[in-house]
């Protein structure tokens, strides 16, 4: 990820870091004492042999975060700003100065433990690392974002190693001198090796001088160099995800327990809607021993915390923990958060970093019932980062990508005329939502496109919760038919040659869409149980990606989404909004300026004379055609000229 040239050698991509501008008021929070789980104030016994200094055994406390991205206040479910209101419902997680109070607790509580982090903190928070006392950490995608030489800066502010076997720094042995594979607790008698994932030199800015292997015979080769030492306990910090930490552990042998990251993956307890799957989660490995996985979310949300037992052999034979909540409850640390205020303003001036420029207003009311300039913007963001090549200057490169979509909830705000900052796209982008290729039969974009246009599919019955924006696909449906009848109309995708071509039920293509949209999101997609999938990049980075590049950015719509039903009277309409959820909204306004607390500054300078100004007139987009103007001479249904034409301003990428 590219940065402006003002930017501090230490702030590291900050983008991802809104609620590191907004999460302000709410880490003074403090409500009922702290209680900790069970598993995390008491030490698992052993089977058979209680634990005692010098006879083999060791009860080891596991605490371990991932994918925190520099969220040093506390966030709501969104992973952006507590509002007074997340507060008062208890709806608000994490933060630096509450992970304090819930570290040093378990600390305590456990004789042996180690802090360890998964990657992704974000390379503004050494001074947050350090003084949470970390004992290891690996590397993320994102500690690239400022490039290779930020981290030649990061690093040695460090008070803890970090490790990674699977970056081949023969181009760059400065910045291999402060790395190394594993790391030995010789106190213990743990040994840590780190890795990442291999799509690393794709979705970051680790530039040309790094590349990044498999991880797979990366750590196999090490954990047989620890076992040559007499190493017998074995573990694995990992940024490369749940689903390839399982294929790891079952394709490896020795790793007695992976600590992960970059999925986000809650795991736990099943009556979680986020969970996906057990903590910890246990693989056979290639010798049938036991191979355990945690991660522990994002954002901070939640502290993971495994107790676990080795026996004389090295294995572990015994666990116990749960990921920990980091809500309300938890009082912050005093001394700490009074630290964090001293921080804030380097934050708020990150957060209006100024990206690029739009020549015009791009609009999101409209984008849960129609085209919508902003959803055009953001699909052909997603398009862009799918159709770059994996390897600056070589052959290799990803499958050509067909088209991109993403469901309309998926973009929450507009942006204004004018510099667009880092805040705005956060506000945008609040949910931390990953992109991701796969493919998709021709039978199952019609089926998609059918239900989007229905609002739900036929045969199953299952209710489609969300609009589409798209990219690289243009449709034509009636939305006003009756439910038992055909909706959509005709469907094509461009290929390479910049040609129009119909979905074919039998083909298969490339798409780019959203991991919310593949694990179920808004039932865009009918459930499958296997999909090839190729990591990308968060939605947040590839949009700001996208207008740095431009530079300036322009609103318009090219007919990408057409739908022959008749207009509404759009007065009708405005005259018959749901008064009770009005009321309600007006029940949250800051009577000060007539808006709802919390609301961005940009949207309010949008609508000068208010929210219900505001309301009507996203009521009037959402129930007529009129919007910014679509493309000079394009035909009104379908243009060849879609991609070819400068003045579409929709580029391919090869």
């Amino acid at each position: 990820m590219r940065f402006l040239s003002t930017a501090s050698p230490d702030s590291g991509r900050m983008g991802r870091v809104f609620s590191a501008v907004l999460c302000l008021t709410a880490a003074a929070t403090t409500v009922a004492a702290f209680v900790l789980p069970e598993s995390s104030r008491q030490d698992v016994s052993t089977p058979t042999t209680p634990v005692v200094a010098n006879d083999g055994w060791l009860n080891l406390t596991v605490i371990h975060t991932n994918d925190v991205h520099s969220r040093v206040d506390p966030a709501n479910e969104f992973g952006v700003s507590c509002s007074d209101q997340d507060i008062q419902t208890g709806h608000c997680y994490g933060g630096t100065a509450r992970h304090k109070t819930v570290i040093e607790r378990l600390r305590k509580a456990n004789q042996h433990s180690l802090l360890l982090d998964g990657g992704d903190e974000g390379n503004v928070t050494a001074q947050v690392m350090n003084e949470l006392g970390y004992d290891l950490g690996t590397i993320g995608n994102h500690e690239w974002d400022n490039g290779p030489d930020n981290l030649g800066l990061y690093w040695p502010k460090l008070k803890f190693p970090i490790v990674c076997a699977n970056i081949d720094f023969t181009k760059n042995p400065e910045l291999g001198k402060l790395v190394k594979p594993y790391h030995i607790f010789e106190d213990l008698g743990v040994a840590i090796i780190g890795y990442i994932t291999n799509t690393t030199g794709d979705i970051s800015n680790a530039g040309p001088s790094l590349s990044f292997t498999d991880p797979i015979p990366a750590v196999q080769k090490y954990v047989d160099e620890l076992e040559a030492k007499g190493i017998k306990r074995i573990l694995a910090l990992s940024h490369n995800g749940y689903e390839p930490d399982m294929e790891l552990a079952a394709n490896t042998h020795g790793v007695d327990l992976i600590v992960g990251g970059h999925s986000h993956s809650y795991l736990g307890d099943p009556s979680n809607p986020l969970s996906q799957g057990p903590y910890p989660t246990i693989i056979k490995n290639l010798k049938g021993d036991n191979t355990l996985i945690v991660q522990a979310f994002c954002w901070g949300r939640y502290i993971g915390h495994l107790d676990v037992v080795f026996n004389p052999e090295g294995k572990i034979v015994s666990w116990k923990g749960e990921p920990i909540l980091v809500e309300n409850s938890i009082p912050a640390d005093p001394r700490l958060l009074k630290e964090i205020d001293s921080w804030r303003l380097e934050f708020e001036e990150w957060g209006q970093t100024v990206l690029g420029e739009a020549t015009d207003s791009f609009d999101q009311g409209s984008c849960k019932q129609k085209e919508c300039t902003m959803g055009n913007l953001v699909a052909d963001a997603m398009l862009q980062v799918a159709r770059t090549p994996i390897l600056n200057g070589s052959d290799e490169s990803r499958p050509w990508t067909d088209f991109a979509f993403i469901n309309s909830g998926g973009i929450r705000s507009g942006l204004p005329l004018g510099n667009i900052t880092i805040e705005m796209i956060m506000t945008t982008s609040p949910f931390g939502n990953g992109l991701v290729q796969t493919q998709l039969t021709g039978s199952e974009i019609l089926n998609m496109l059918e239900a989007v246009s229905a609002g739900r599919y036929k045969k199953s019955q299952r209710l489609v919760t969300s609009n589409i924006q798209l990219s690289g696909l243009r449709f034509v449906h009636d939305s006003s038919r009756p439910l038992d009848q055909t909706h959509l109309i005709e469907a094509e995708y461009q290929d390479h040659n910049l040609v129009w071509r119909q979905i074919k039920k039998t083909a298969v293509y490339n798409v780019v869409t959203l991991d919310f949209i593949l694990k179920g999101g808004d039932n865009i997609l009918e459930p499958k149980s296997e999909r090839k999938e190729i990591v990308l990049e968060l939605l947040d980075s590839a949009l700001m990606d996208y207008i740095e590049s431009k530079g300036k950015i322009s609103p318009y719509l090219d007919g990408r989404i057409k739908d022959l039903a008749p207009p509404k009277n759009p007065e009708s309409v405005v005259d018959h909004l749901d008064v009770e959820k009005l009321e309600k909204l007006m029940s949250m306004m800051d009577s000060s300026s007539l808006w709802p607390i919390g609301t961005p500054e940009h949207v309010k300078t949008q609508y000068p004379d208010g929210f219900l100004a505001m309301v009507k007139s996203f009521a009037r987009l959402q129930h007529t055609a009129a919007a910014p103007t679509a493309m000079e001479g394009a035909d009104p249904l379908f243009s060849n000229t879609l991609f070819g034409d400068a003045e579409s301003r929709q580029e391919v990428w090869a």
